[in-house]
């Protein structure tokens, strides 16, 4: 495991994208401390009046053994020369945090034009230029690779290349990967990064391959069993699909449980980049078909501990497809959990 040390506000913010991946505007960052290291990140709405109580529950819930956090406001509009925005709230959240034993190292701004810390809430903005020409804060440690956001839809080749596969894909070969459908979404999976590059050596067209996991996850048990492969691999996803029985029940017990973030804590490295990939294929789907993808992506994000994500996927599922059950469940979850049981305790490891 790798040390790095932050000493100074601006080396904080020119590592943040190492710690949270993209903090989309507006949203709270809290990275919580136990004993000096650092626990899971969390990516909350940035506070109204009222809102501290709330916030500061759920900054609470996340950071379960924390005894300090670190707070950065990424904020839409730029600073200018006016004083920082929100300095109540946040104040709020602070003593709060406070109060329950929770100190606050840095509480910062962060937005397109500068940034700024509450701590001098009048004084002069730091430009982002400087960011860029400090000392790499984590030398000798590789930028992970980027967590997307929410989906944004394609308007490309790959988007064009899926549509045209879902209007001219064969019966026969739908039914035959529904009677492999591990195979057939570790495929589409696998070939992703190369959507809209045309056949392969081998004569597969990632395209179709893509075309034909969207069909089969409009399936609820296949679409569960999507979410499952990418958490817990195709072992897992096996027992599974041999424990449904012949009336096509969801899931066994244990995959349930599991999509409410219980259990062991799953590989993150094979998590993030299932995210990542599955994410290029919610892109490239047509807006009928997209529902049931963004649910998988939703529910990643969530295993992350990326609620606010995950949310935002959820609600797009179900102003896509108002009938799909399983979009209002995952924002269930969410309002009710937050983050599986390995992000909220996260900060008992020692």
């Amino acid at each position: 495991m790798e040390t790095v040390r932050i000493r100074t506000p601006q080396s904080l913010l020119r590592l943040l994208p190492r710690l949270v991946g993209s903090a989309e505007a507006p949203s709270l960052v809290a990275l919580p401390f136990h004993r000096g290291r650092s626990g899971m990140p969390m990516v909350l709405d940035l506070p109204e009046p009222r809102s501290e109580r709330a916030i500061t529950r759920a900054i609470r819930a996340g950071a379960r053994g924390a005894d300090a956090v670190v707070l950065v406001a990424c904020l839409p509009s730029p600073l200018g020369a006016d004083p920082l925005p929100l300095q109540q709230e946040l104040r709020g959240i602070v003593d709060r945090l406070g109060r329950a034993g929770i100190r606050c190292l840095e509480l910062l701004a962060l937005a397109p034009d500068a940034w700024g810390d509450y701590a001098a809430p009048e004084c002069a903005r730091g430009p982002l230029a400087e960011l860029d020409l400090l000392d790499d804060p984590a030398p000798g440690v590789p930028a992970p690779p980027v967590i997307p956001g929410v989906p944004v839809h394609r308007d490309d080749d790959a988007a064009r290349a899926v549509e045209g596969w879902l209007d001219s894909i064969h019966l026969v070969e739908l039914n035959a990967a529904a009677d492999a459908p591990i195979a057939a979404l570790e495929r589409a999976v696998e070939l992703a990064p190369r959507l809209g590059a045309g056949r392969g050596p081998l004569g597969v067209d990632p395209a179709k391959a893509a075309a034909v996991a969207i069909a089969l996850v409009a399936h609820p048990m296949l679409r569960d069993l999507a979410i499952e492969l990418a958490i817990d691999g195709t072992d897992a996803a096996a027992a599974t699909l041999a424990a449904i029985d012949e009336h096509g029940s969801l899931a066994a017990d244990g995959a349930a449980e599991r999509f409410l973030g219980c259990g062991p804590e799953p590989d993150a490295e094979r998590l993030h980049d299932r995210l990542r990939r599955w994410t290029t294929i919610a892109e490239a789907t047509p807006l009928e078909g997209r529902a049931p993808v963004l649910v998988i992506v939703g529910f990643l994000h969530f295993f992350v501990g990326r609620g606010r994500t995950a949310g935002r996927c959820a609600e797009l599922a179900m102003a896509a497809d108002p009938e799909l059950t399983m979009a209002p469940l995952l924002r269930d979850i969410i309002d009710a959990k937050g983050a599986p049981d390995w992000v909220l305790h996260s900060g008992d490891r020692e």
